[in-house]
């Protein structure tokens, strides 16, 4: 076996930057990498329903004269579709005894010029429950910022979301892999390698499968390289998926 190396921490210094962006001593080093995985944990439960997210940056800036901390949250997550969040926007009016029945009807009655503007009331509901429960938490002041990104195909986690649930919708594998390979192949994106580890299509011995399109340069530092691992958890047991996903130099 191979010594492998994260790609991503292979190329911090050159093309890849940290997630978690801020600087601490020693004492307080190890209370805020737990807060920042406490922080994302929140992050994906407040907003699963609506956001398929992508990653979670984090940057602290702390002012000298008044001591107080600010923490900074941007949030990368696929745009909303249209006919998904028509289905989860009625979900959430009626499961919602606060707010009027009214207005899930006039979504039903009005889909199209409605639907934007109840997505973005939601969405800064959720944003300020959030920011309300991490300020009792942890006593700091948060400014939660979305960046949407329009398709899914360019980024490896949306991906690897998207072959995760065609596998858990019980899809076979390879079907599943020659789809996306086909979708990224319409985007911009200069390779990909898509991997599959697990009991595939349900077979008894678990097994190992990849597939590459284009190139994909992992001993080049200079390469820009998306990676990911996601669980598919099927009715067989639990299925690995990892990408690679190459957006040039």
């Amino acid at each position: 076996m191979g010594q492998k190396t994260h790609p991503k921490g292979f190329r911090l210094v050159t093309t890849q930057s940290h997630v978690s962006q801020w600087y601490s001593n020693k004492k307080a080093y190890s209370t805020l990498i737990e807060e920042d995985f406490f922080i994302r944990s929140k992050v994906d439960e407040f907003f699963k329903d609506f956001l398929s997210l992508s990653k979670v940056e984090i940057n602290r800036i702390k002012q000298e004269k008044t001591d107080k901390e600010y923490v900074n949250i941007t949030i990368h997550s696929l745009f909303p579709r249209a006919k998904e969040m028509y289905r989860k926007v009625i979900k959430y009016f009626s499961e919602n005894p606060e707010t009027e029945n009214s207005k899930a009807i006039a979504i039903l009655n009005n889909s199209k010029g409605n639907l934007k503007r109840f997505t973005s009331l939601i969405l800064k509901r959720i944003v300020r429950n959030l920011i309300r429960y991490l300020q009792i938490k942890t006593k700091k002041n948060y400014l939660i910022d979305i960046k949407f990104i329009k398709n899914p195909f360019e980024d490896a986690a949306l991906i690897a979301k998207f072959v995760s649930e065609q596998l858990e919708k019980r899809t076979p594998f390879r079907r599943v892999v020659k789809q996306t390979i086909k979708k990224v192949q319409r985007t911009e994106m200069k390779g990909i390698k898509i991997q599959v580890s697990g009991r595939l299509n349900g077979i008894e011995i678990a097994r190992s499968e990849w597939k590459r399109d284009g190139n994909v340069p992992l001993h080049t530092l200079k390469a820009k390289i998306d990676y990911v691992h996601q669980r598919a958890e099927t009715i067989y047991g639990v299925i690995g998926i990892k990408v690679w996903l190459f957006a040039g130099y």
